[in-house]
């Protein structure tokens, strides 16, 4: 067994999937298992829409199938190159998983396991030489202004002083917010290639819709310290709770009608461990917390983030 942050990982991820097929990224960071997950993808040339070379499992999903993983395992390309098997699981199920494929015949492929938690000292299966365990945890200050950085550097810009120190906090640790917003700066400036403390006022004036997300997204992944850090964001570019409350119904009935097949589903770990019945039911309820707030308006803010810390606290227990 082998771990490594995941800075180390994406310093070296060509070498390491070459000598590790079992990938296990692990920790409460979501952005940067997706982030490693697409690393990954790149580094094996495989397209985001390719069904021959690319398999997405859930919790659901291994549950109610047990065979899926052997039947994935044991897959061969149609069209020849490496198969990449991306498993979104529980601590429960990363254990069994990781065992199931060490055990699997000689093939073709890599398998991604995500999961929040694991337990390495107990679990003698994940000691495995050919594990690749990352630490996935979230990001110290520093570590995020450091990434925001080098994706200016990765497109081609300069900034004026301040400007990290202006966006960096309206950004928190979301590292696709931080790709969208150094994107558009990058179509303002145009040829100029450089950013300046106006640019970034003009850019990422509307913010707080991307804080709004960032508060549903942590509500329904259960973790709690995200939520608070991202409610403390959205209060910080003048915004309250209320609009991250529509935020997570809306979230909850998409999620709802994908678990329900009306729609491809999401494939990131949101919502992972709710059936449609729990979802038809935490949309219900999001929306009686909507209807009280607008009744209340006084008290609308409070009451919407008692609501969504509701709910954080409720798929968080649902992970056990």
């Amino acid at each position: 067994m082998a771990s490594l942050s995941a800075k180390e990982f994406e310093r070296s991820a060509g070498d390491l999937a070459r000598k590790f097929r079992i990938v296990i990224l692990y920790g409460d960071n979501i952005q940067a298992k997706s982030d490693l997950y697409r690393l990954l993808r790149k580094v094996l040339a495989i397209e985001t829409d390719d069904p021959f070379r690319l398999a997405h499992l859930d919790s659901d999903t291994i549950d109610m199938d047990p065979a899926r993983l052997a039947d994935e395992l044991g897959a061969i390309s149609m069209f020849g190159g490496s198969r990449l098997i991306r498993a979104i699981c529980s601590q429960r199920q990363s254990e069994s998983i990781v065992q199931q494929a060490l055990q699997a015949p000689p093939g073709d492929w890599h398998l991604l396991v995500e999961t929040e938690n694991l337990d390495v000292a107990r679990s003698e299966v994940l000691k495995d030489d050919d594990l690749l365990l990352v630490a996935c945890a979230n990001e110290r200050a520093g570590d995020f202004h450091s990434f925001v950085a080098s994706e200016f550097k990765r497109a081609d810009l300069q900034f004026d002083d301040g400007v990290l120190e202006l966006l960096v906090p309206l950004l928190g640790d979301d590292r696709a917010a931080a790709r969208g917003e150094v994107e558009k700066l990058g179509l303002l400036v145009g040829g100029s290639g450089r950013v300046s403390l106006a640019d970034v006022d003009n850019v990422v004036a509307d913010n707080s819709a991307v804080m709004t997300d960032a508060v549903a997204i942590a509500a329904f992944s259960g973790n709690l310290g995200a939520l608070a850090a991202a409610l403390d964001r959205l209060q910080a570019t003048g915004s309250d709770a209320t609009g991250a409350l529509g935020a997570a119904s809306r979230l909850a009935l998409n999620l709802y009608r994908g678990k329900a097949n009306q729609w491809r589903g999401r494939q990131d770990s949101v919502g992972q461990n709710l059936s449609a019945a729990s979802l038809r039911g935490i949309a219900l309820t999001l929306q009686s917390a909507i209807r009280q707030t607008r009744s209340d308006s006084q008290l609308a803010p409070l009451l919407s983030e008692r609501a969504l810390v509701s709910l954080g606290a409720s798929t968080k227990a649902r992970k056990r």
